[in-house]
């Protein structure tokens, strides 16, 4: 191929605005051919576009907004030219192929080209965008502009993707952060736009080894922005072993501003696996079966200024011994004639009292989501916790590490049985973790079964906490003082468990990321630290041993900050010989949203699928019962939407309830605006989840039929011409 015919197509920005004049086989005909002459196909129009390639009848905004930015029109009969031209060697005049404005339409019909002529070489100025005039900034950079980005900050467009070679994983994060103008701030942004990229580099080995690097590009012109973002996007995705990620929930990839949207995207659509239903009821009823047992009068009728007055008592009295103040705890908590203990003389209660407290104050920040039903959905005891919970498969790496973790730090002379690995991401932890900080490790911390309920739900607690209203402290302290403990012994931590009286047997215990900082070293016990000594980030315990005559028999560590820690994974055991191995349990009952059962009956299996126009009222959208025309009911939706300039991106999602006892064959129907694009479909099916796949038409009408004749749920989709 000559160097002037390759020059045509060779790196161009190309958009095909076809309509419906050619099949999906010719589009993807044409497609093929571009990629194969290193051209960028590109299904947005931006001002970097080179070309947009269409047909001369097709007149509609996208045609119209390339003439608005100077982007040239061609025929798309020059493709088909340039491929017939003795495979190249014969110079095609892109030129002529040059659609200028409907009001040349008549004259390009009949002569199947455009003359341009010399005075107007502006129909063919490409506005170009250049990277190169673009400043990018490190995160290192003086003098780094400023953009609030948690305040009022949106997600415009993001992507992640990554890069698999054989000892290392890259991640590549793009995005496009606004601030909207109603909330722009001078005095806090210096922008209202800014583009974000982040580079992981993980690499493994005996010691795994991560590198990140960041760069961002200000400024106020969305166009501009937008741009930029297509630029990374295209020379990323063209990128060998590259994968784009749409599923993943990342930890500690990506800004805290996109971690915040994926986190509450990722639950509003989460379909549950029966063991974390499991786990989410037995701690459930654990903390509500908890205070039934200690208090006389029902958990949903105490208040918050109940709860914090009655810590504010036992808080007086620790410091003053006055019984009076024990009166006045159990006068706003009743309790069974069997729990009132003599809080005067019994110092250790005191401090399970104050516990109580904690655990009454969690219970009504989740209870008042599900208005105190026990028999609540389950799926909405889990969204009330505010924490997305997934169990790891035993064949996975991440089990078999965290297993590894565990059974080598427990002492020979016990049995730690593994029955669940539960990985937990909790946003307000992930966005305020110091990941920057040196010495991280992964840590054990356990805790009362029922504790788990407030875990989850507000993450681990300080035990110094001060009460405003009563300018009182909470003094239940360790050997290092006010601190949250660790442990890198999971029997250590195992001594602070309980086994759970739903689940027999089961205890549960958190591994967190630890940021520790430097470490000051103690070896004899420091009860009154309220912060690690200066230069130091947290303390450590030191273990005894023949040399050190530590007064700790195990390595404790502290940390006095909440954002030294974050919870990865929660981890369901068994712990010979407190516990029995083994035991096989029963089920707790689970009541899912709007559960039914659905008998198994036959289906009459069309044989043949026409694409039929549905005649339908207007009004008449949704899910749709060809067979008696009725509407399947609509029982909720919700809606998102994130709009960046000129483009908008909608999520609808709909909850559709068969009133019906049998199966029934359903068609979905959507108004779309001629301008829109479907990018993606998904039906859950009481616990199954279907995603749709493009693939040529009557390979997909021959599945669907096989699908539905074997009593599986299936989906066709299809677009149909606007009559």
């Amino acid at each position: 191929m000559s160097s002037s015919s390759a020059s045509t197509l060779y790196g161009k920005t190309i958009l095909l605005e076809l309509g419906y004049e050619k099949g999906f086989k010719a589009k993807q005909e044409l497609i093929n051919f571009l990629r194969e002459q290193h051209a960028r196909v590109s299904y947005i129009l931006t001002a970097s576009t080179d070309y947009v390639f269409t047909t001369n009848n097709v007149d509609n905004s996208k045609t119209r907004r390339a003439r608005q930015l100077g982007i040239p029109l061609i025929d798309v009969d020059y493709i088909q030219q340039y491929r017939s031209s003795s495979s190249g060697r014969i110079s095609t005049d892109i030129n002529k192929f040059l659609i200028k404005s409907s009001e040349d339409q008549e004259n390009f019909t009949r002569t199947g080209t455009i003359n341009v002529s010399e005075s107007r070489p502006n129909m063919c100025k490409i506005n170009k965008f250049d990277a190169n005039k673009i400043k990018l900034w490190n995160s290192t950079d003086e003098n780094l502009p400023c953009f609030d980005e948690l305040t009022h900050g949106a997600i415009g467009k993001w992507a992640i993707f990554k890069e698999t070679t054989d000892n290392s994983h890259v991640f590549f994060v793009l995005e496009l952060q606004i601030i909207p103008v109603q909330y722009y701030n001078p005095s806090t942004s210096d922008y209202r736009l800014r583009f974000r990229y982040e580079k992981q580099t993980i690499t493994e080995g005996k010691q795994q080894d991560k590198k990140i690097s960041f760069q961002y590009a200000f400024g106020n012109d969305p166009n501009e922005q937008q741009q930029l973002f297509a630029f990374y996007y295209n020379r990323i995705s063209t990128m060998p072993r590259i994968t784009r990620i749409r599923d993943m929930l990342p930890n500690q990839l990506g800004s805290k501003l996109l971690l915040r949207s994926l986190f509450i995207h990722r639950l509003d659509t989460q379909i549950l696996d029966e063991n974390v239903c499991q786990l989410i009821e037995s701690i459930w009823l654990e903390s509500v079966g908890d205070v039934n047992k200690i208090l006389s009068v029902s958990p949903e009728f105490i208040t918050l200024k109940t709860i914090v007055e009655a810590e504010a008592a036992l808080l007086e009295l620790k410091t003053t011994n006055d019984s009076a103040a024990a009166t006045r705890f159990y006068s706003l908590l009743p309790h069974q004639p069997s729990c009132q203990i003599d809080l005067v003389k019994n110092r250790r209660a005191l401090i399970e009292k104050l516990d109580l407290c904690q655990m009454l104050r969690d219970m009504l920040t989740v209870n008042e989501l599900t208005n105190w039903n026990v028999k609540a959905p389950i799926e909405a005891k889990y969204r009330a916790l505010k924490c997305y919970i997934e169990v790891l498969s035993s064949s996975t790496p991440e089990y078999k590490n965290i297993a590894k973790l565990i059974q080598s730090s427990s002492d020979s002379s016990e049995q730690v049985l593994i029955h669940n690995i539960f990985s937990v991401a909790k946003q307000s932890d992930s966005l305020n973790f110091r990941s920057t900080l040196s010495h991280q490790r992964q840590l054990f911390h356990g805790s009362k079964y029922s504790n788990f309920l407030g875990i989850l739900s507000r993450g681990l607690v300080m035990p110094k906490m001060v009460v405003e209203d009563f300018g009182v402290v909470r003094t239940d302290i360790g050997c290092l003082g006010y601190g949250i403990y660790f442990s890198d012994s999971i029997s250590t931590s195992l001594k602070y468990t309980t086994a759970s009286t739903a689940r027999p047997g089961r205890r549960l215990l958190c591994i967190c990321q630890v940021a520790l900082g430097e470490s000051a070293n103690y070896y004899s016990f420091a009860p009154n630290l309220t912060k690690p000594p200066d230069g130091f980030q947290s303390t450590h315990g030191v273990k005894r041993t023949e040399d050190n005559q530590s007064m700790f028999t195990d390595n404790e560590y502290a940390i006095y900050q909440l954002d030294q820690q974050l919870l990865h994974y929660v981890v369901e055991v068994s712990w010979a010989p407190k516990d029995a191995l083994n035991i096989q349990l029963e089920r707790l009952p689970i009541v899912h949203h709007q559960q039914c059962a659905l008998d198994c009956v036959s289906v009459d299996v069309p044989t043949t699928i026409d694409d039929e126009i549905i005649e339908i009222a207007e009004q008449d959208y949704g899910l749709i019962c060809p067979a008696s025309g009725k509407i399947i009911p609509l029982r909720s939706f919700h809606l998102r939407a994130q709009v960046v300039d000129t483009t908008v991106e909608v999520v609808l999602y709909q909850v559709y309830y068969n009133t019906s006892s049998t199966p029934i064959e359903a068609k979905y129907v959507f108004p779309l605006d001629e301008n829109s694009t479907v990018c993606g479909f998904e039906a859950h099916i009481n616990d199954k989840v279907i995603k749709g796949v493009v693939k040529e038409k009557e390979q997909a009408k021959q599945e669907y039929r096989e699908a539905i004749a074997k009593g599986h749920g299936a989906y066709l989709m299809h677009q149909e011409e606007a009559q």
